[in-house]
């Protein structure tokens, strides 16, 4: 098992929802560690995967898998049944590369880190790219191998930027009329670097 996370929220109906990568599943426990619900198989088809790697729960009871190997991000009903899934292998916008973490703001947009594009991409509810933020170096703003993230209950977005050895932290500001953040250029390089710093920066 790679990614767990918990569902506090829709209905007081506590789970906890693992993405077992090796055999390429779901699993969903009580609260207590009785298995539920199973569901996946290894495949390209709606409700399979490929290294399955993290997930998170929308308020309404909707889960969000990261299909690592098949570059996309599949959404699940409550109980388990396929709504949609958004994502592809490439370089073009709203495409994965190595996609890894994920987690929603309180609007539920939804973020998806990609550590082979040293960013990570927002997009809304339906999946549909809203921007990007990040690309390769050391300084605030630039990733090295980015891999979790996760956002409070304050909309601060805390990303595990691996290879230089540090969080960075940027807050979320909902606001309509707020230009989009991004930086450098789209497909992001891939070269390495190094370095160290801290940011916090406009989300959107």
């Amino acid at each position: 098992p790679v990614g767990t996370i918990a569902s506090k929220l829709f209905r007081a109906r506590k789970r906890l929802y693992v993405a077992d990568s090796h055999l390429h599943r779901i699993l969903v426990y009580s609260t207590d560690g009785e298995l539920l619900k199973s569901w996946g198989g290894r495949g390209v088809d709606p409700g399979q995967f490929n290294f399955p790697t993290n997930l998170t729960v929308a308020t309404d009871g909707s889960l969000y898998v990261v299909d690592t190997g098949n570059f996309r991000v599949q959404v699940f009903g409550p109980k388990g049944s396929f709504q949609h899934e958004f994502g592809r292998a490439g370089d073009a916008y709203g495409s994965f590369h190595r996609p890894k973490g994920i987690a929603l703001d309180g609007e539920e947009n939804v973020y998806v880190v990609d550590a082979a594009f040293n960013n990570f991409q927002i997009f809304d509810d339906g999946g549909r790219l809203q921007l990007f933020v990040g690309s390769l170096g050391s300084g605030s703003g630039h990733f090295w191998l980015p891999a979790g993230i996760h956002i409070d209950g304050s909309d601060r977005i805390y990303v595990v930027d691996q290879v230089n050895q540090r969080v960075q932290v940027f807050q979320y500001l909902p606001s309509r009329s707020a230009a989009p953040v991004s930086s450098s250029t789209w497909p992001p390089p891939r070269r390495q670097s190094s370095g160290s710093s801290t940011t916090r920066t406009r989300g959107r």
